[in-house]
């Protein structure tokens, strides 16, 4: 059964600074917003049961940066955990799609592969990433936000990769998820 739900952070649950990277910790962006539907996503998935957790590849900001950016918009009270790589500027450094990121997430979690699924914008991080880590995943495939580089890269089934237009698709893909877990 599908417990949590796992989430990208930048194009996915907010808008991205200008930059594309956080060049200062994000929480020191005046201007980053949620994403619309986030709030009403967020709160929908909460009220269905599942358990929500932050898993963001990220410059500057740790976790803790990441943390007070979602408290600043109200919702951080709707994450578990929250994880920010500082990554993205250190080769030295895993993040996602490595599996280790992922495992980070489930062992602070406390739960397997299967009772989670990531939420995100990139296929080459997210969808990949959650794939090769066994995760279920639902790719957000509006083409203002989504990324894809990576044409090559062979992915399992399962775990499933369901795609969704935006954010208020998420609650009707997990319930198809939901079906597809039960009846394997």
């Amino acid at each position: 059964m599908i417990t949590h739900i796992i989430w990208d952070l930048g194009d996915t649950i907010i808008t991205p600074p200008a930059s594309g990277q956080d060049l200062k910790p994000l929480n020191e962006y005046g201007d980053l917003q949620l994403r619309p539907d986030a709030l009403e996503t967020l709160r929908e998935l909460k009220r269905l049961g599942y358990r929500q957790a932050v898993l963001s590849n990220t410059a500057t900001t740790d976790s803790e940066g990441a943390r007070r950016l979602l408290a600043r918009l109200g919702v951080a009270v709707y994450f578990d955990f929250i994880y920010a790589t500082q990554s993205e500027l250190s080769h030295d450094k895993p993040e996602k799609p490595n599996p280790e990121v992922f495992k980070i997430v489930l062992t602070a979690l406390m739960i397997s592969p299967h009772q989670a699924v990531m939420v995100g914008n990139s296929w080459d991080n997210d969808i990949v990433g959650a794939n090769r880590s066994g995760i279920h995943s639902v790719w957000l495939i509006n083409p203002s936000i989504s990324a894809r580089r990576d044409m090559a890269t062979p992915i399992q089934n399962p775990p499933w990769i369901i795609p969704v237009w935006d954010l208020d698709g998420v609650p009707k893909a997990l319930e198809v998820l939901q079906v597809a877990f039960v009846e394997k």
